[in-house]
């Protein structure tokens, strides 16, 4: 598992980010306090996995995770 660094790669981070809000109608999801985190990113060949967690969704009240998939320079990968 490795980590994307906002600072050091802020491009992803936007890439991300943004694929997550467009998901999910909004990034931020709040409900009971809780909202979406970002959990680490994985390389898996080509592309690189990245996982966010939402630990009282606001559809479901119950714990959700999305993966976003991207290629290594940022291109999103649809599922």
């Amino acid at each position: 598992m490795m980590w994307i660094n906002k600072s050091e790669m802020p491009y992803l981070w936007e890439v991300i980010w943004s694929e997550l809000a467009s998901l999910e109608g909004g990034c931020v999801g709040e409900n009971k306090g809780e909202v979406w985190q970002y959990m680490g990113s994985k390389i898996e060949g080509e592309r690189l996995t990245h996982t966010f967690r939402h630990r009282c969704h606001p559809r479901s009240f119950n714990l959700e995770y999305r993966h976003i998939s991207t290629t290594l320079t940022g291109e999103v990968i649809q599922q």
